[in-house]
């Protein structure tokens, strides 16, 4: 570089000659001023290079001088900041890592902890029903006629659920259907011990079969009459478990209370003690009662698909309810059709019997059980001595009740026919030529009371009747209903249900003279013919 300078100089210095003088006279004289011109170039140019070298050193010292940067701090600073962000997602994954896993499906909203210890389960339950009756056109509303064509609530059930600790299970369930708000389960299940696990609160009595089936589930709008004999939904503590077939591999999972898809299960537990079809709130007597079950798939892994799904088992409850209110019997339109005379109280040992069985194979399934239900029943009145008021029983009697049903059902579309209900193959999409499962179902069950509760207590002769019980004619003395259904699962969460049930009656019919005074007769109720349907929406 220095090179290029000093050339550049010199061709500089040399266009500076000044020309004239190089004319001179003689040859020598030329000679002489051309050697003295490049001494002085040679001078200045010697100069003009130590000048350049001067200026070259001190621009190298000066940057000689300049600070030089220290690399082992400047890399301490580069660890520091990469560890800080390190500490700072370490921080944010741990946060992260506590949040719970959130998911919303056919399940409804499900909340879980990372470890699986902690759930949250928030489902529903909306069936919205209509009932329209045929051959009713009395508009007296006499026997069974003049019948009101109605759309109900069925049920409106918010259902909150989950499981703390990893095994303890908790459950509540209003209900807003028909106008009122009930508690209908509301229970804790410790279940440590798969084959003894203790739930403790109010939920379904462990009797009927079809009671215990889930109400979203149900081939028909309303469950067959042997449920109306059994308690619904009960008070206390009872002892649960399940156990593994010879042909299964053993399972340490205790399932939640009811679902019974295990080879053996029992459960057996003491309670308040309700009437036939009650719903108990709060005890009224200090009567205790026990309900027991046990259920079984005898060929659960066997390697028989014919009877895998074969389910057999029996249901009781044994108690001594004093003073209990009697309850009513309702039939497949929700109508009334045998209900106690007002002094009548379910007062003396009771006890039920419950053998069921269901079968599920491919798209086909059959449920039945049979129903005997025994309890005294007493006419009593109040009266007044010098220590207060008093019970007095003036009439009392053993009342032996009975009821069956066969429901068979077969899924039109090919899908698993289940206890739990359908699920389709296919969820409904008209546009892709998708129809959800179609459900066809027959049923026929039938209920029977006792003959004595219709006893008449009148003296011998009297022109008027006494019933101490139930009056013939406003109670009928046997039941019998046969229904058929259609059922179409748009997907898991919706099913709409159509049915028609036709129930005929012995009894249960009254006969007015002209002046509209029921008379002494007692004639068959009329025939209650209902199609109803449902909308269900359930998830």
């Amino acid at each position: 570089m220095y090179g290029k300078k000093a050339l550049t100089l010199a061709v500089t210095t040399l266009t500076s000659l000044n020309a004239p003088s190089l004319n001179a006279k003689t040859q020598h004289d030329r000679v002489d001023v051309l050697e003295a011109r490049v001494h002085d170039l040679e001078s200045k140019l010697e100069k003009a290079l130590h000048a350049l070298e001067a200026a070259s050193t001190k621009q190298t010292t000066a940057a000689a001088a300049a600070p030089v940067p220290d690399i082992k701090k400047i890399d301490q600073k580069v660890k520091l900041i990469e560890r800080k962000l390190e500490v700072d997602k370490e921080v944010s994954d741990g946060k992260w890592a506590k949040l719970p896993n959130v998911e919303v499906g056919t399940q409804g909203l499900n909340v879980e902890s990372k470890d699986g210890d902690f759930k949250l389960n928030f489902r529903g339950l909306v069936q919205a029903d209509g009932y329209y009756f045929v051959d009713d056109e009395d508009p007296n509303n006499v026997n069974g006629d003049g019948l009101v064509n109605r759309f109900i609530m069925r049920r409106v059930r918010p259902i909150f659920s989950g499981t703390l600790w990893k095994d303890i299970d908790w459950r509540i369930m209003p209900d807003f259907g028909m106008g009122a708000a009930r508690l209908f389960d509301a229970y804790a299940d410790l279940r440590y011990f798969r084959s003894a696990s203790l739930a403790a609160g109010k939920f379904k009595a462990p009797i009927s079969l079809e009671r215990l089936q889930s109400a979203s589930a149900l081939t028909f709008l309303e469950r067959g009459f042997p449920t109306q004999l059994a308690p619904n939904r009960d008070i206390g503590a009872m002892l649960h478990g399940e156990f593994d077939g010879p042909w299964e591999t053993e399972s340490t999972r205790s399932y939640n209370l009811y679902q019974f898809p295990e080879f053996l299960a029992y459960q057996v537990g003491i309670f308040d003690g309700t009437v036939n079809n009650g719903n108990i709130d709060s005890p009224t007597t200090d009567g205790k009662q026990v309900e027991a079950r046990i259920f079984a798939h005898p060929f659960k892994g066997a390697g028989f698909d014919a009877v895998e799904g074969l389910g057999v088992g029996i249901g009781g409850s044994w108690g001594h309810p004093n003073d209990s209110a009697t309850p009513t019997y309702a039939t497949a339109g929700q109508q009334t059709m045998f209900k106690y005379a007002s002094a009548a109280r379910i007062d003396g040992t009771q006890y039920r019997i419950y053998p069921q069985a269901y079968w599920y194979w491919g798209p086909f399934g059959l449920i039945g059980e049979y129903a005997f239900s025994q309890a005294g029943v007493a006419n009593q009145s109040t009266v007044n001595t010098g220590t207060g008021p008093h019970t007095v029983t003036k009439y009392s009697t053993i009342e032996n009740d009975y009821a069956w049903n066969v429901t068979a059902s077969y899924v039109l579309t090919g899908e698993d026919n289940t206890f739990q209900g359908v699920r389709p193959r296919h969820a409904f999409n008209p546009f892709e030529g998708k129809w959800g499962a179609w459900q066809a179902a027959a049923r026929w069950t039938e209920i029977a009371f006792d003959s004595d509760v219709f006893r008449n207590v009148a003296k011998p002769g009297s022109s008027t009747p006494i019933y101490a019980f139930a009056d013939p004619r406003q109670a009928v003395r046997n039941a019998t209903n046969w229904s058929i259904g259609i059922n179409w699962w748009l997907n898991q969460n919706v099913k709409i249900m159509a049915d028609y049930n036709q129930t005929s009656f012995q009894g249960g019919g009254g006969v007015y003279d002209s002046k509209g005074t029921l008379t002494n007769d007692v004639v068959d109720r009329a025939t209650e013919k209902v199609f109803d349907t449902r909308i269900q929406v359930s998830f």
